[in-house]
């Protein structure tokens, strides 16, 4: 693949993306990248345990069956994002500065669109949406009350994860990072004062997040505020003839969430089937967990995304890959040392969530943590792939490989283990799916790589 020839009018910062040392250009935008995906999960795990210390595991239960909402948001603001930044950053690399920033303005203007169109018939049909979520068990009336503010806040939790990323393709990876502190220090605060001091129990725990999350995204928006930012909103322009391949770059991102989300809802139901109420809490203390890992290790993949994306437009291809392996490397450290801690002590990762969690809880939560914990190793690798794929714009394999680890292998391997070991079969099946994963994975990176060196895969401009 020839070289793109590059703009004369390159920023200090795209021509470091271009030629800077790969290792110390990844380190500086891994650190930011992954606290900030840290600090995302840290939201998830103040609501759990205020609600899990001052409300018991009823409220853990009602929590975790609303995930699969404010999985849906979140999917929403990566696929968007994701979708788009790739193409900018691709563009941007090129020289093409106009039609990056037109990806991005066509972007901002269909998420606006998305979260209307989740906000309003939310806010409508909260109660019935809670009734389904919880198979219509009693605590439904809790989630409904978490629910309701989730809703009123759908733009913010939108709009917060989608310029956390965009931030790091602006060349800005600490505004990423200062936003999602002040989001997670402004819902400890909050949680504090709404849950613990006010008691306004699961209200109190929504509402806590939502009025975080609104916080940090006008701190992370101001970033665009910079001389240097390519993101000023009234230079960019909307052309939804580009929503096409926002939306097909996206969907592994947007699968890969939901996916998530939509197996929690399975999980629970077959749990709820299974065991009851004190499975599902199990599962949250669990879910939670592993959010944080996933969360981190999102944030390896948030930090090589754009550095290879960049790269790839100017033709840089064994820069890119270079990154992969960096990439690679780390996510391996980070899960390695989170699986260590599991193995050896997983009651003290239980306490923390309960103050006195009940015998056949801690025996639930240590048998699926050290189960499952292993799996974030493999996890970890595939993410990064999965991120190479849509940043060299193979939105067939991204597809495939999102489609087979967050949907695909989880569903296929809960019911073949569930049928064979009860619950046991709950927690052996992540880990048999991520290995079905990544082996998939691998796979498909050989092929795209392949394609690559052929000349048959070449950045997309779609003007």
């Amino acid at each position: 693949m020839k070289h793109i020839k590059h703009s004369q009018n390159q920023s200090d910062t795209q021509v470091e993306m271009l030629s800077g040392n790969a290792t110390r250009l990844f380190l500086r935008y891994l650190f930011p990248s992954v606290m900030a995906t840290l600090l995302i999960a840290a939201n998830y795990l103040i609501d759990t345990i205020c609600v899990g210390l001052e409300v018991g595991e009823t409220g853990l239960a009602a929590l975790n069956v609303v995930v699969p909402v404010t999985g849906l948001m979140y999917a929403a603001g990566f696929m968007f994002s994701f979708g788009s930044s790739n193409l900018f950053s691709n563009r941007m690399g090129e020289g093409n500065d106009v039609l990056a920033r037109k990806y991005y303005g066509t972007a901002v203007a269909a998420l606006a669109i998305f979260s209307a169109l989740v906000m309003i018939p939310g806010l409508i049909f909260n109660d019935q949406i809670s009734y389904f979520l919880c198979a219509g068990a009693p605590f439904h009336e809790m989630s409904a009350e978490y629910l309701w503010y989730v809703f009123l806040f759908t733009p913010f939790y939108c709009f917060e994860t989608f310029y956390n990323v965009y931030m790091r393709n602006d060349g800005a990876p600490v505004f990423s990072m200062l936003g999602t502190m002040t989001t997670c220090g402004t819902n400890i605060v909050l949680d504090i004062l709404f849950v613990w001091v006010l008691k306004w129990g699961m209200m109190g725990a929504s509402l806590a997040t939502g009025m975080a999350l609104f916080v940090g995204f006008f701190v992370t928006v101001s970033g665009t505020l910079r001389k240097s930012s390519q993101l000023k909103i009234w230079k960019s322009s909307v052309d939804f003839k580009l929503l096409e391949p926002i939306l097909v770059n996206g969907a592994p991102d947007f699968l890969r969430e939901i996916s998530g989300s939509m197996v929690i809802l399975i999980v629970n139901m077959i749990l709820l089937w299974l065991s009851g109420e004190t499975a599902v809490s199990a599962y949250g203390v669990i879910a939670n967990l592993g959010n944080v890992v996933l969360c981190g290790l999102a944030g390896v993949s948030n930090a090589v995304q754009p550095l290879i994306s960049f790269n790839y437009g100017a033709g840089r291809i064994d820069r890119g890959r270079k990154f992969v392996r960096l990439g690679v490397i780390a996510s391996v450290i980070l899960s390695v040392g989170y699986v260590a801690f599991a193995e050896i002590a997983p009651e003290v990762l239980v306490s923390a969530f309960l103050e006195e969690p009940t015998a056949e809880l801690i025996l639930l939560c240590r048998d699926g943590i050290r189960i499952i914990s292993p799996g974030y190793i493999l996890a970890g690798i595939s993410v990064v792939l999965n991120i190479y794929f849509e940043a060299v714009y193979a939105p067939n394999e991204a597809f495939w490989a999102a489609m087979i680890r967050g949907l695909a292998a989880p569903i296929i391997c809960i019911v073949v283990f569930v049928a064979l070991l009860d619950i046991t079969g709950v927690w052996i099946s992540f880990l048999a799916a991520e290995i079905a994963s990544l082996l998939i994975t691998i796979w498909l990176y050989g092929k795209v790589n392949k394609a690559i060196l052929s000349g048959k895969q070449i950045p997309a401009q779609h003007e």
